[in-house]
């Protein structure tokens, strides 16, 4: 007798239904997806017993037939989709045709439902996965399913149902995905007897209000990146509403909600160390992909997905958070102890980047490489003919305004709000010599004025909005009250970035030493040099191996201060490999952060006006001018509220 034998149609189903139904949570998802698919406007869902007792849902779509209404409880049958194309091309949220017949394998269903031309409707009745009744009825255009006694047939199933609370949390957040999916739908959701959701269509803002609140509301950013035929829209979270969980981050798929860590990764980075490791930021991302691109046909319950090409994707969404982060202004404000909060952060950075003088012309005050000074001795590696005031210190993008309103521009309401009413026209030639254009640099608050700039060099009492603080920070004044700079991690900031182009456009800017250093190294840091030397290549560093104990230096960035080019970039491979300890494994990334750390400016290094206002200058072209590569801030602010709390005024 043979030993193998086909299943009989009843435990088959039930077996089936062990991937598509397995809590309540399951059953209001498909049947919500059905009536979305249906055109529904209105969904209404009742629950009793967490769902175990009974799930309703109605909605006001277009309905079925008898026919199709009978058809629509047998397995693999569907609307959605008749042919392969069909399949690659996947427009709906259900597809597969298994849901109900898996419902009424494990369940008592009562299904409703008329189209708008039909006198009557039609009652369907099935239960072990058969239809037991078919009869006429009267109802609204529209469908409703009542779902009673889930898992009867399956008590094994039933049994490790959790608690009703612990069930009834998973139906109403998967209700609550459904409701920010589709804002222009009105959804309600009861539990036993109890109305625990009720939104209106409307816009995703107001779904956005009504799920969440208003503070929820002023909490995310608006959210907005294209590519390659990928549209990605919605709001991301400011860092400091981060939350210890994921329960706040969602991510639509063609209107379908999905789960990807990848993406919700991508998204985390292009924070980068805005928030530590253990925060999750807020987002409700919508992606448009053509359906060609992507599988949904992966699993049962359709959140997981396959895209034909996931790295792009992963690429556009962090540069979309972090273009999105770097548009506002993200300045952490200091209460000092036993104060209040402060207010939220203004538009700080595109103002003080407007008020200060040079705005057009960046070149003319460079930065310091490492602290160096005009006077700085030549080492072994001399630079040829270039002194180190004479070093070009900015990229293209110093005179592409472009981009640089892109990051924040200012505009003259912004610049009222934070530096108040420009006061009287004055000296043309403090103006030409500021490089503004029509703007007068005088009527300013807060600015550096030529004859300041003369008069601090000649030893005369200081009198700019600038100000050095133990050779460690930078201190301005703003109209909202003061904001403090540390000058190393924000000359960190500028290298970092300039050193990530740098690497990524493969166009090195490198300056070639007169006489070649040589520099004597251990076998590790040769096979390490190795292994990175294409990198450091297109970083500036021109390096050839030799012996395998030796390396001949050619050539260095420009923003290596004559003299140190040894030491370094031995700190650089030394710090490399203090980071990678630390987890991460991105290459250039590594490289960047540690040529950064040792090539700025250190806290003790005095810096001129002209060198303070062009790190501000260049640190606020920056994409992220908020932390440096490790996390640590670089500005913070201190309203005037808070200074007027602390020495008692009231006005």
């Amino acid at each position: 007798m043979s030993r193998i034998h086909q299943l009989p149609d009843s435990l088959a189903n039930k077996i089936a239904a062990g991937e598509v139904v397995q809590r309540p949570e399951s059953v209001v998802k498909e049947l919500v997806e059905n009536a979305l698919d249906a055109g529904a406007t209105q969904i209404a869902v009742v629950v009793r017993n967490a769902g175990k007792s009974l799930i309703y849902v109605s909605d006001n779509g277009i309905g079925m037939d008898e026919d199709d209404a009978q058809i629509a409880f047998q397995r693999h049958a569907t609307s959605k989709i008749a042919t392969q194309d069909d399949l690659d091309r996947i427009m709906t949220l259900g597809f597969r045709g298994e849901a109900l017949a898996a419902i009424a394998a494990v369940a008592q269903v009562e299904l409703k439902t008329r189209r708008e031309d039909d006198e009557l409707g039609t009652l369907v009745r099935a239960e072990n996965g058969a239809i037991v009744e078919v009869t006429k009825t009267a109802i609204e255009r529209g469908t409703s399913i009542a779902v009673k006694n889930l898992f009867f047939s399956v008590p094994a199933r039933r049994k490790f149902l959790k608690s009703n609370a612990t069930e009834f949390k998973h139906i109403a957040e998967m209700m609550q995905r459904f409701a920010l999916s589709y804002p222009e739908v009105a959804f309600t959701l009861s539990e036993d007897d109890t109305l625990v959701m009720n939104v209106r269509s409307g816009t995703l803002e107001e779904r956005i209000q009504a799920l969440y609140n208003q503070e929820m509301m002023n909490a995310l950013l608006p959210f907005h990146v294209e590519g390659e035929g990928i549209v990605a829209r919605g709001y991301v979270g400011r860092p400091n509403f981060a939350r210890k969980s994921r329960s706040d981050q969602y991510m639509f798929l063609n209107g379908r909600h999905i789960a990807s860590k990848l993406l919700s990764h991508a998204i985390f980075t292009g924070y980068e160390h805005l928030m530590d490791a253990q925060g999750y930021p807020p987002y409700i991302i919508f992606l448009e992909i053509d359906p060609e691109r992507v599988d949904v046909n992966v699993h049962p319950t359709k959140s997981e997905v396959k895209f034909d090409d996931e790295n792009q994707i992963y690429q556009l969404l962090q540069r979309g958070t972090r273009e999105t982060l770097s548009r506002f202004n993200l300045t952490p404000a200091m209460t000092l102890p036993g104060g209040g909060a402060s207010d939220t952060a203004e538009s700080v950075i595109a103002a003080l980047r407007f008020a200060l003088p040079g705005y057009d012309r960046p070149e003319a005050f460079p930065v310091p490489s490492s602290g160096a000074r005009p006077d700085a001795g030549a080492g072994p590696g001399t630079r040829s003919a270039e002194s180190w005031r004479d070093r070009s210190p900015a990229p293209d993008a110093w005179r592409d305004r472009s981009a640089e309103n892109a990051r924040g521009g200012m505009t003259s309401d912004m610049f009222r709000q934070l530096f108040g009413e420009p006061r009287s026209p004055a000296h043309t030639d403090v103006q030409q010599a500021a490089g503004m254009g029509g703007a007068q640099p005088e009527a300013f608050p807060g600015m550096v004025h030529r004859q300041e700039v003369r008069a601090v060099e000649e030893g005369a009492p200081e009198r700019s909005g600038l100000w050095q603080i133990h050779n460690k920070y930078i201190l301005s004044q703003i109209r909202s009250g003061i904001m403090i700079v540390d000058q190393h991690v924000a000359h960190e900031r500028i290298l970092y970035e300039r050193a990530l182009a740098s690497m990524r456009a493969a166009m090195p800017m490198s300056q070639q030493l007169l006489f070649p250093l040589e520099m004597k190294v251990a076998p590790a840091e040769y096979a390490l040099l190795r292994e990175l030397r294409s990198d450091l290549l297109s970083l500036g560093f021109d390096i050839t191996l030799e012996k395998g104990e030796q390396a001949m230096i050619h050539g260095v960035p420009n923003d290596v201060r004559a003299g140190q080019e040894g030491a370094i970039l031995r700190e650089l491979l030394d710090q490399y490999l203090e980071y990678q300890q630390m987890g991460n494994t991105d290459q250039r990334d590594l490289i960047a952060a540690s040529f950064a750390c040792r090539a700025s400016i250190k806290a003790g290094d005095p810096l001129s006006q002209e060198e303070m206002l062009n790190l501000i200058e260049q640190l606020f072209s920056t994409s992220m001018p908020y932390v440096c590569p490790h996390g640590r801030p670089i500005v913070i602010r201190i309203d005037l509220a808070e200074l007027d709390r602390r020495f008692g005024r009231t006005s």
